[in-house]
């Protein structure tokens, strides 16, 4: 008759077992936090960059930027103070003198620009460019004009420079 022998076959101890389970969690913990940090701060980020202040200045640069880029570089109306820039253009391109204006203004905290026409002076339509204006103040210097635009949401400040060339 044969003998069956056995062997031992080496296994885990209960230890080594425990050893390596505790080692796995340490490493999926700190994978998990790097995880949900980096989350965090790409959701800051994005919220940050794409909030109601900077999407407003954007807006308010790009209309500004427009609208003086087709104005006259020789007849312009500015406050003293700054606080409001006209500027004149033309109704089309065979028109020899300014006929149209557009003239950008803060007040109650919303940024509006103005089109109307010069003779007879009148006004046709004011749009609001932005809301959440703390402060805004237009410079001249040679043929561009500058804004300076100053928003504030409350839980947010910015401000925002932005120069345009009057080329006509």
């Amino acid at each position: 008759m044969v003998k069956k022998q056995y062997k031992l076959r080496s296994a885990l101890t209960l230890t080594e077992l425990v050893i390596a389970v505790a080692i796995n969690i340490v490493v999926l913990v700190g994978i998990t936090v790097l995880l949900v940090d980096s989350q965090r701060g790409w959701r800051f980020m994005y919220n940050r960059l794409n909030s109601d202040v900077v999407t407003s200045s954007y807006v308010a640069g790009k209309r500004f930027d427009s609208v003086v880029r087709k104005a006259c570089g020789d007849k312009f109306s500015l406050d003293d103070l700054g606080r409001w820039i006209e500027v004149y253009y033309y109704k089309d391109d065979f028109s020899t003198t300014p006929n149209l204006y557009a003239r950008f203004y803060e007040s109650d905290g919303d940024l509006y620009v103005e089109y109307g026409s010069l003779d007879p002076r009148e006004t046709d339509s004011v749009q609001t460019v932005c809301s959440n204006v703390s402060d805004c103040v237009f410079k001249k210097v040679g043929k561009s004009a500058q804004m300076i635009l100053k928003l504030d949401s409350g839980s947010q400040q910015i401000t925002a420079v932005t120069s345009a060339v009057m080329h006509n």
